[in-house]
């Protein structure tokens, strides 16, 4: 896994032996100055992940018990992964990370199942959970990643 998000490794490498300039240094700023945000959120998903994907799966197995009494433990594995993706590219300030990293394994495993419509309904009672479990600071560092899952689970609703 590189150290860098993708926006810094961009900037180094267009840099090409030469210093950066005051705009190159602009994503290196901002990436030290929301570190300590980020991994708040960081630390905030990795503490009650289990149990954000507990509430979504008993609000989802409310409506849709059949659902989660035969694919309850693979629901629970994906989310569990999606989270776990999803606090890695907070701490790392890189949404490119988790397309590339989690959103093709997902949107293959999702299709394979063709349960879509059921798994964008989970998603958004994920959010709901991360909404009323973590701080409003982090909850808004999560939502865009919750988000591009549910907008991807659409595309092929």
């Amino acid at each position: 896994m590189h150290t860098l998000n993708h926006t810094l490794t961009q900037k180094v490498l267009e840099a090409d032996g030469s210093y950066l300039d005051a705009q190159g240094l602009k994503p290196l700023e901002q990436y030290v100055q929301t570190y300590a945000t980020r991994l708040e959120a960081y630390q905030q998903i990795r503490d009650h992940a289990q149990n954000l994907v507990q509430q979504t799966l008993k609000k989802l197995g409310q409506a849709y018990p059949d659902l989660i009494q035969k694919h309850g433990s693979r629901c629970q594995y994906d989310m569990s992964e999606v989270l776990r993706y999803v606090a890695l590219s907070i701490l790392r300030d890189d949404e490119v990370f988790f397309k590339e990293q989690m959103m093709s394994w997902l949107d293959t495993i999702l299709l394979a199942y063709k349960r879509n419509s059921h798994c964008i309904v989970a998603y958004r009672y994920l959010q709901e959970a991360v909404n009323a479990t973590l701080p409003p600071a982090s909850s808004s560092l999560v939502r865009p990643y919750l988000d591009s899952v549910t907008l991807t689970l659409q595309t092929h609703a």
